[in-house]
């Protein structure tokens, strides 16, 4: 039963909780909160009479002089706020509001709070990281001691270096490493400098605290939310901060201050480094020079049930080709086909070779743009991009009575296109290109004008990395293109082409 008012103020704060969403939001806001730069220590508890209060005074101050992250204040004064109670120690630093007032009045964002129980032959230390100005819980950690050198009192044995250890594991509890001190460019300062093994090279993984999820009763914060922000990589150290430069940032995030250091990704070391630095990581593109061999195949009609027209014949072609990347997402296509091939015409209705071969030529000319569907950081990342273009292609055969002479189509282009990695040294690539937008021409046929058409090309390459800059391409290059004229005539043309080819990376 309820019975007195601290009782019912202490019931209505939890019931507010609980139905309240226990959570903190805007993370610029969490991210200039939860700076944790100023740490004070409240005098240990223990069930001994205060045997230990001394040495747990002296272990802080030895710990936090001989480090920078954390700037030490001293709580001279606080038995002023303690002696207003009439409750005992161990209760008064369990108090949130005592707490509260502390942090308010010696300005301090983290408190330490340290007990010490006697269990038989073992003493259990409790450590605990709080956050002053809220009275809540960060992190804790507990370890015991069993004194086997009694005589030689408390600092004779090993409890001074298990205390310190057990202060660096709390600390590594902590949600972040460090924080972002400075901005101006795209060079930023963290507090994290050689005292933290911070060294040139690093990378340095950087967030903000997007919310902050709190327990209802005890006080403690159970969950940290985090934003990532982007990484950048350190060019200058000192003993207490670094220099880096952003090397990237998540879409519509820009580093500002306050933002945290979740991560530090060590450098490798410098043999690796020597190997990265000799082995050329292309960024900007490729061009290839590709010559191959295939098959032509070509029907005609002339639509009034009398010449039906059909054959194949070899081909060979040369290709000059190339892809340039803007930036991460942005790209460009150029390319210009042009190859030799024979056509030996055969009546389709009787199957019948008719006449003799003849040579042809084809020329083809395309350009295009295209974006990739997820940021790039190099040419031999996973990568998948739309494009669209304009390509004009022309097969050129003698005038003959067997239907054959100079064809165009002319085609706004839009397809697919990716590259992906096999093995280390392997990759592969496809594109598909489809004209939506065509105009064709057989005039010399006199056919007239084509009523409607199709423009259809697929690639798809093996790709071998040689050494840095070149590598070994074999290319399947089949084109589809047919044109359908008004009064019903007819003219399909189709090629199928294998190439290697040598790829220069840039």
């Amino acid at each position: 039963m309820v019975t007195t008012l601290k009782e019912v103020k202490q019931l209505v704060r939890i019931l507010t909780l609980l139905l309240l969403p226990i959570a903190s939001w805007a993370s610029p806001e969490n991210d200039r909160v939860y700076q944790l730069e100023t740490v004070a220590w409240l005098g240990a508890s223990d069930n001994m009479d205060g045997v230990f209060t001394e040495f747990v005074d002296e272990q802080f101050q030895r710990y936090f002089s001989a480090q920078t992250r954390f700037t030490p204040k001293p709580l001279k004064g606080v038995a002023e706020i303690l002696g207003k109670s009439s409750a005992g120690y161990r209760e008064l630093i369990r108090e949130p509001e005592i707490l509260k007032k502390i942090s308010r009045r010696f300005e301090v964002e983290s408190l330490i709070r340290t007990q010490v129980f006697k269990e038989g032959e073992t003493y259990r230390f409790l450590i605990e990281w709080l956050y002053g100005p809220r009275a809540e819980m960060i992190a804790q950690h507990e370890f015991r001691y069993i004194d086997e050198h009694k005589d030689g009192g408390l600092a004779g044995g090993s409890l001074p270096r298990q205390f310190e250890q057990a202060l660096g594991t709390l600390i590594s509890k902590l949600p972040f490493l460090g924080q972002i001190t400075g901005v101006e460019g795209d060079t930023v300062t963290a507090s994290l400098g050689r005292n933290a093994g911070v060294k040139a090279g690093d990378l340095l993984v950087i967030s903000s605290l997007q919310s902050v999820r709190r327990h209802p009763v005890l006080g403690t914060i159970e969950e940290w939310r985090w934003q990532s922000i982007g990484r950048a990589r350190v060019e200058q150290v000192e003993e207490s901060l670094c220099f880096a430069k952003v090397i990237e940032t998540e879409s519509n995030q820009n580093v500002i201050r306050n933002h945290k250091v979740r991560e530090i990704v060590a450098a490798p070391p410098a043999r690796i480094i020597r190997e990265q630095e000799e082995t050329f990581i292309a960024r900007s593109g490729w061009v290839a020079g590709n010559a191959g061999a295939g098959i032509y195949a070509r029907e005609t009609s002339d639509g009034a049930g009398g010449k039906t027209r059909g054959g194949s014949g070899l081909l060979g072609a040369f290709e000059l080709d190339t892809q340039l990347w803007l930036n991460s997402r942005y790209l460009i296509q150029g390319s210009y086909e042009a190859s030799l091939f024979n056509y030996s015409p055969t009546d389709l209705a009787t199957g019948s070779a008719i006449g003799s071969s003849v040579s042809g030529n084809h020329t083809k000319l395309r350009a295009a743009i295209g974006a990739s569907l997820l940021p790039m950081k190099s040419l031999f990342d996973p990568v998948a991009w739309i494009h669209a273009g304009y390509k004009s292609s022309s097969h050129t055969l003698p005038t003959t009575a067997d239907l054959t002479s100079k064809s165009s189509l002319d085609s706004i282009l839009v397809g697919i296109g990716g590259s992906f990695p096999v093995t280390p040294r392997l990759f592969a690539q496809m594109d598909l290109d489809l004209g939506i937008f065509r105009t064709a021409d057989a005039a010399d046929l006199g056919f007239g004008d084509a009523g409607a058409s199709s423009d259809l090309n697929f690639r798809l390459s093996g790709i071998y990395r040689v050494n840095t800059h070149f590598f070994f391409r074999v290319m399947l290059n089949i084109a589809s293109q047919s044109m359908d004229f008004s009064a019903g005539q007819s003219l399909s043309q189709k090629s199928f082409s294998l190439s290697p080819s040598l790829m220069y990376y840039f």
